[in-house]
């Protein structure tokens, strides 16, 4: 196949057109799709065919070990490397997916997790009339516009990441605006429970505040607004404050890529090297996504 790669006339990204679904990728093609994420951070594929689930995990796999997280989620199903990000809810009432319809806060996929995600992949096969759009920033442009003294002692700090408030009804952090995705994987848990299916227990997990992109040895900032809870050894109001700075700091507008989606979309993404975030949208419209993640 012949791929051919166009960067678009943003901080972030490139349309990638050619790509040929169920197609084994040669070894330059898949070189050519490492270099370019790599360079732009975002590529979306466009203009293809849409893929099964086994030519969609085939692809993806290409690139690394596929993490299951559709398990913690209690989303699985035959290919549990493929997580359903979706508003659609069953006959029983309970969610056939994860996400709903409300925004999601910038965060780097599986950071709660001791082998995060190191490459994602997010597909639209559904999509509302009024489709919200997905952010991205660079975690690497965001250290290295930080001052220096900074940058140098953040590389110090370590900090602990968790979704536990999203999905435990019982936690006391949890918020008020977080009680639809606590109720819906409650709703999950009983459903499995009932049924005798053993799922396993969603992982938190602590990470240097500055990592090393483990292929390319670039640095890049490692926390978000969304899953880091705190910096480890620090007062609680300290670290608010300097998670507060390093967020406002990453997401400033001139550095993010706005993802304007089409059906058949197929967005893969840096997923150490980036955040994204997700807006709110009409709950009426139905929006069904597959996602997948490599770790690290």
């Amino acid at each position: 196949m012949t791929l051919e790669i166009r960067p678009l006339a943003e901080p972030l990204g490139a349309h990638v057109y050619g790509w040929e679904p169920g197609v084994p990728l040669d070894d330059e093609e898949r070189a050519s799709l490492v270099r370019a994420l790599r360079r732009y951070s975002v590529l979306v594929l466009r203009g293809h065919r849409t893929p099964s689930d086994t030519e969609l995990v085939s692809f993806a796999a290409g690139f690394g070990e596929l993490i299951k997280g559709s398990e913690w989620f209690r989303d699985a199903g035959d290919l549990p490397e493929i997580l359903p990000v979706t508003n659609a809810v069953g006959e029983d009432g309970i969610p056939l997916g994860t996400g709903g319809s409300g925004s999601l806060e910038w965060h780097a996929d599986y950071s709660y997790s001791s082998r995060p995600a190191k490459e994602s992949f997010l597909e639209a096969l559904e999509l509302p009339d009024d489709p919200p759009r997905t952010y991205f920033c660079s975690q690497y442009t965001a250290l290295e516009s930080l001052p220096a003294d900074l940058a140098d002692r953040l590389r110090g700090l370590r900090a602990y990441h968790s979704i536990t408030e999203y999905v435990d009804p019982n936690d006391p952090r949890a918020k008020p605006e977080m009680r639809r995705l606590t109720s819906d994987f409650d709703a999950k848990r009983r459903r499995d429970e009932a049924a005798g299916i053993e799922r396993p227990e969603i992982p938190e997990a602590e990470h240097p505040v500055v990592m090393r992109h483990p292929e390319s040895g670039r640095e890049l900032v490692y926390v978000s607004k969304g899953i880091t809870r705190h910096i480890l050894g620090m007062p609680r109001e300290e670290s608010n404050a300097l998670l507060k700075e390093l967020h406002q700091h990453a997401t400033r507008e001139e550095g993010v890529y706005a993802h304007a989606w089409e059906v058949g979309d197929l967005v893969m993404f840096d997923a150490l090297g980036t955040m994204h975030r997700r807006d709110a949208w009409r709950s009426g419209g139905r929006r069904s996504m597959r996602q997948l993640s490599t770790l690290c």
